[in-house]
């Protein structure tokens, strides 16, 4: 079993906890939530088994790599930059999300562009330091939060005050019409396999059969987990009300035995790293895309416009860009990454056969 490929899928899941897909899913709860759901883990399992193998046959190569060789060099800057800003886009989205997370819940006097700085730095840090140093920061952050955080959703789980027949309820609604919005919402849980444009550069050999069945039983949890426990909490009707329902459901939970009793302060503290370690993966990926489209080493000053590129466009987002309005955009932002995902998987299913052939 790869260990590093387990690493990003496990990444982007738990991302999907906090920000954005809870809200969609609970939404659409009797509009087809539950059917886009089902249909959401086939979809997202394909796409993951099928772009992963194609990968598989460039091995320890990433895009830049792989398109180095290509004689068309204003097709390969097109695609390259086509790419990354659907990399940068996707950080973005997950950045300007936990800004207003952090303004709202841990220091509301403190503006915005301050948090946001504070952000940047670290980040542009990250995304700057080899693939593989990422790649070992994000291990250590992921072995560091992955047993306080699965603790927090075990207590979720043995709470009294869960309501299973609130969740009996929603599942009622199976067999409603599935809502594509949902299914790309869905969806997304998977979409951490699509950072192999870049890391497969760290992947030995070919994937198991192992990492694949990892990958659908963490999927399935990670799914029913993120739509239903907030359902659970705050009743079927309920749950809609809230921004962010996942939050608020910590801070329904009481960890009795811990040094801090209310789990939202320590929920908040996990996710401020695995916040700042996703969005790093994603603009580590876009950054070295926008590198592979010069064909020499980029200089200081290049390297500057690009990190000053990063700024100008997540100060524009934290300014202009409100909660309501980030969710309503994310909501289409999201049917189009799977339409882009699927034309990229297809894409490079077909240059692998071609590749073989």
């Amino acid at each position: 079993m790869n260990r590093y490929f387990l690493y990003l899928v496990l990444l982007n899941m738990f991302v999907n906890v906090i920000i954005f897909v809870p809200k969609i899913l609970i939404e659409y709860r009797y509009e087809g939530a539950v059917m886009g759901v089902v249909i959401a883990i086939p979809i997202g399992m394909a796409l993951t088994y099928l772009y992963s193998t194609a990968m598989n046959q460039f091995p320890e190569q990433g895009l830049p790599e792989i398109v180095e060789q290509g004689k068309h060099r204003k097709l390969i800057i097109l695609f390259l930059g086509t790419i990354q800003f659907m990399w940068f886009t996707a950080g973005l989205i997950t950045l300007i999300g936990f800004i207003d997370i952090l303004s709202r819940f841990i220091n509301p006097e403190m503006p915005k562009l301050g948090l946001l700085g504070i952000y940047l730095a670290g980040i542009f840090l990250i995304i700057q330091l080899p693939t593989q140093r990422v790649m070992y920061f994000l291990e250590i952050v992921l072995l560091i939060n992955i047993p306080l955080i699965s603790l927090i959703i075990f207590n979720a789980f043995i709470n009294e005050y869960l309501s299973w027949d609130s969740i009996l309820e929603v599942g009622t609604h199976i067999l409603t019409r599935p809502s594509l919005k949902a299914v790309a919402a869905a969806t997304y849980c998977f979409s951490g396999y699509m950072n192999l444009i870049i890391f497969n550069r760290l992947i030995r050999g070919k994937l198991k059969i192992w990492n694949f069945a990892a990958t659908l039983f963490l999927g399935l949890f990670n799914l029913f987990t993120t739509f239903l426990i907030p359902i659970g909490f705050h009743g079927s009707d309920g749950a809609q009300e809230y921004l962010y329902p996942w939050i608020s459901t910590s801070d329904s939970l009481r960890l009795v035995y811990s040094p801090i009793e209310r789990a939202i302060f320590l929920f908040l503290m996990f996710y401020m790293s695995i916040t700042l370690v996703s969005v790093s993966v994603h603009w580590h990926v876009a950054y070295e895309l926008i590198k592979g489209m010069f064909k020499e080493k980029i200089s200081k000053k290049k390297n500057g416009v690009i990190l000053g590129y990063f700024t100008v466009l997540a100060v524009l987002g934290v300014i202009y860009f409100n909660s309501l309005l980030l969710n309503r955009l994310t909501v289409y932002w999201m049917i189009f990454r799977l339409g882009f995902e699927i034309v990229i998987v297809a894409g490079f299913v077909l240059w692998a056969r071609r590749r073989t052939t």
